[in-house]
């Protein structure tokens, strides 16, 4: 009879176990002699046990008049107890009230995993019981128990040769009821080894199939462990294995003892996670529990501190582990300290932004009441200069007058162009086929001074082009770029003005293109800054004009231009979907 003693189970054993195939070829090699069934069985039993990992393993006979146990030597010490508990057990699988492995609760106290193979004889009937406990937390595998499953019978087999070449009469307990007599055992005794050396052979065959087997996925394991090593090893994020109920660091990669500026020894030894949270530990806990009870977890909300005692704002994602026969949780910390400072940033620009809007609005509507304040008299100063024209005036005073009268309309288009940039556009937008709009536009403007001695090639897209555009405000910017294109040449020379449409797009691009000499960069980059010009005579709100026209059209306005090929202004517009 074996003790039942709770401590040999509570031992603490290596989690997910894996069967390594030299100890299963290891045991598959014992060999059993006549007269020495009790060390064989104890041999077996100490390999089986240390093999699987177990807290114990042991082989229960005569299942009909009450489980007799046998257990390795190694667990034979210790106070002798009742073993009801592992003859119900026992009993419970033989009978299949249990499935053949799981976890059961032995007492109030003690729960379990267990495994269990019935020993069946040569006559296919139940003589006992291989069993194998440990701890709950860490149930028997599938492949586990293909081994018990392969080792039962050939202790099965070692009880019954041991039972019928016995020369000594059995007690009904050891010939498990068995009325035969001693004669026909000893008279049959070759023919039931023959048929047990079969089996035996047999069972050996499929145990070596199975070691192939497990030594292939042990290969296999090994290679995805490399792999998870190296992502483990190389990751930028910092990993820990954590316990945060025992306050303990059990593992961590590279990243992380640069992160926290401890050496590995350091986080795994001497480091507690109160000492890296030092004013996080309720927050870890209640996100340990969410992470637990939802299966992963993320937050942002956690201060880590380094071993300089520099603060890093923390991300981390997490998910539940079982490392080394503990639930745990691996986590990957990742230092958001810069993300967050330029966040703030962002926002202040944001805030500073909306500022300067306001102000801007505010600078628009006064600008918008001076121009009309100055628009006005200088109508009035408009219509003198003009009645002077009836006059019969001498020429020095006429000369006067004439330029009088061209700087107060260039004042007057100034102040006009100041009011339109400084209000907000408004658009009429209508479907436009740009191909005709083009042709119409280029032909109602080839009479304008700057034009007409140009030469304007319109190349249109091969397909109609259609946009929701306003017709008026699109003038306004293909003339504004026509002309610019026209000043910048030699009367004679060419511009090419293009409409395409890109494979899939869902814009099209309108190309005006100008040999002329190059812009330089420290212009081109200003060219579309309001009052900003190279004219003697602009006032470098044309170009701003156009880009705020193209922009209000949720389009693209861009200027390039080199000595190769010239300047290049190109405008694309979203195209209307129909």
């Amino acid at each position: 009879m074996i003790s039942t003693n709770e401590s040999q189970i509570q031992v603490a054993c290596i989690p997910s176990h894996r069967v390594q195939p030299r100890w299963l070829s290891a045991l598959t090699s014992l060999d059993y002699r006549l007269g020495h069934l009790q060390a064989y069985l104890e041999e077996l039993l100490s390999g089986l046990r240390h093999g699987l990992g177990a807290s114990r393993v042991m082989i229960g006979q005569d299942p009909i008049h009450g489980f007799h146990f046998t257990v390795s030597s190694e667990l034979r010490s210790g106070p002798p107890q009742d073993a009801k508990c592992w003859s119900n057990l026992a009993h419970n699988i033989v009978n299949q009230k249990l499935p053949s492995s799981g976890t059961h609760t032995l007492r109030t106290s003690l729960i379990v995993a267990y495994c269990g193979v019935p020993l069946i004889n040569s006559r296919g009937q139940c003589s006992g019981i291989l069993l194998a406990l440990r701890p709950a937390i860490d149930p028997f595998q599938v492949e586990q128990q293909q081994v018990l499953s392969v080792m039962a019978p050939q202790a099965a087999m070692a009880i019954e040769l041991e039972r019928y070449a016995s020369p000594t009469p059995r007690s009904p307990a050891a010939t498990n009821g068995s009325n035969y007599p001693q004669q026909f055992f000893q008279g049959n005794l070759v023919s039931i080894n023959q048929q047990l050396t079969h089996k035996l052979d047999h069972y050996r065959a499929e145990l070596q199939r199975v070691s192939a087997q497990l030594q292939r996925e042990s290969i296999a394991h090994s290679s995805l462990e490399q792999r998870f090593r190296k992502i483990f090893e190389g990751s930028n994020d910092a990993i820990f294995v954590i316990d945060p109920a025992q306050d303990q660091i059990l593992e961590a990669n590279p990243r992380a003892s640069q992160l926290l500026n401890y050496s590995h020894q350091e986080l795994l030894n001497s480091i507690k996670i109160s000492q890296i949270l030092p004013n996080g530990m309720p927050n870890l806990m209640e996100f340990t529990a969410s992470v637990f009870r939802q299966g992963q977890g993320w937050t942002d909300e956690l201060i880590c501190l380094t071993k300089h005692k520099h603060q890093l704002s923390a991300e981390i994602s997490a998910a539940p582990l079982e490392f080394e026969g503990r639930q745990c949780m691996i986590a990957m910390v990742r230092d958001i300290s810069d993300r967050k400072r330029l966040d703030a940033e962002r926002k202040q620009a944001e805030a500073n932004a909306t500022k300067a809007l306001s102000h801007l609005a505010e600078v628009g509507e006064l600008t918008s009441m001076i121009v009309h304040e100055i628009r006005n008299p200088l109508t009035t100063v408009l219509m003198g200069l003009t009645s002077f024209q009836k006059l019969e005036l001498d020429s020095r005073f006429q000369s006067r007058l004439d330029i009088a009268l061209g700087e107060a309309e260039r004042l007057k288009r100034l102040l006009n162009e100041i009011l339109l940039f400084s209000k907000p556009q408004t658009f009429d937008c209508q479907p436009i086929e740009l191909n005709q709009w083009s042709t119409d536009l280029l032909r109602s403007i080839q009479c304008h001074p700057s034009i007409a001695d140009r030469v304007v090639t319109f190349n249109a897209n091969p397909i109609a082009t259609i946009v929701s555009a306003d017709s008026d405000k699109l003038k306004q910017v293909f003339i504004n770029l026509i002309t610019n294109a026209c000043e910048a040449i030699d009367p004679g020379e060419n511009i090419t003005w293009e409409i395409a449409h890109p494979s899939k797009a869902n814009h099209v691009t309108i190309r005006i293109n100008n040999g002329g000499n190059p812009i330089p960069p420290s212009i081109l980059e200003k060219i579309t800054t309001p009052f900003f010009t190279t004219k003697s005579h602009g006032n470098g709100l044309g170009l701003a004009i156009v880009k705020q026209i193209v922009v209000g059209h949720r389009g693209q306005f861009t200027i390039t231009s080199d000595a190769a090929s010239g300047t290049t202004v190109t405008v694309k517009l979203p195209l209307l979907k129909r």
